[in-house]
């Protein structure tokens, strides 16, 4: 029987946990790994961080890592940019192949990695606790999920990353506005909360709120009519 884990682990042998633990508020979407030659691995990284000049200290930092290698920087704007890059494998990674394998995309934030992990095993709870803690390798959490939880998690990692994506592009603040004129009711029939009180309650001036509200729903709008092209 197949089983899906969410698991969390620490690792002192890993770019992306060392510089999330560094720079306050950067999260790292790792979106695919793969084997390289002589023993590395290969990764393809979304980093998005609180602000550009963040952004800056931890693209410094990755590059200053022991042993980066092949680093090619494919976009960078604003607070976000994508990356590929290699490293030497960490234990994690040589290990979680015995017993399954890792659902992209692995998350990295606050100097930790969550992954949602596949496997027939029956004894994993052990197997993972097993594996995942050596020298270099803490096992923090492992989790095995039903299908609701995970459809649900799995389902809110995404909507975390496109969140990120329209505060890029709306100003920086497009995720919060949004929430907030849902929890007030601005989007009920009949509407629960008007713009000015709106305005107040995250404190955006009344014509600004309007424009940003404008640029949001439009935005939004223009992805789900991209999504069915």
């Amino acid at each position: 029987m197949v089983n899906v884990y969410n698991i969390i682990i620490g690792q002192d042998d890993c770019p992306h946990t060392l510089i999330t633990s560094r720079v306050p508020g950067l999260i790292i979407y790792v979106m695919n790994t793969s084997d390289d030659a002589n023993n590395y691995q290969k990764t393809f990284s979304i980093f998005i961080s609180k602000n550009k000049e963040d952004l800056k200290v931890a693209l410094d930092q990755l590059k200053n890592y022991p042993n980066i290698r092949d680093l090619d920087l494919l976009g960078k704007k604003e607070n976000m940019m994508s990356l590929i890059y290699s490293f030497p494998k960490t234990s994690a990674f040589r290990n979680v192949g015995k017993f399954g394998f890792r659902m992209h995309p692995v998350v990295i934030k606050n100097g930790q990695e969550r992954w949602f992990f596949v496997s027939d095993a029956h004894d994993l709870l052990m197997k993972g606790k097993n594996l995942l803690n050596d020298q270099v390798t803490r096992l923090l959490t492992i989790k095995r999920l039903t299908t609701n939880e995970f459809i649900n998690a799995y389902t809110r990692l995404f909507n975390s990353i496109w969140k990120m994506k329209i505060d890029s592009q709306t100003g920086g603040n497009g995720s919060e506005i949004i929430s907030e004129a849902l929890k007030a009711g601005y989007y009920d029939w009949p509407r629960q909360s008007n713009l000015s009180e709106l305005s107040k309650s995250i404190n955006v001036p009344r014509t600004t709120l309007t424009y940003k509200i404008r640029k949001l729903e439009k935005k939004v709008f223009s992805e789900l009519d991209e999504s069915e092209a």
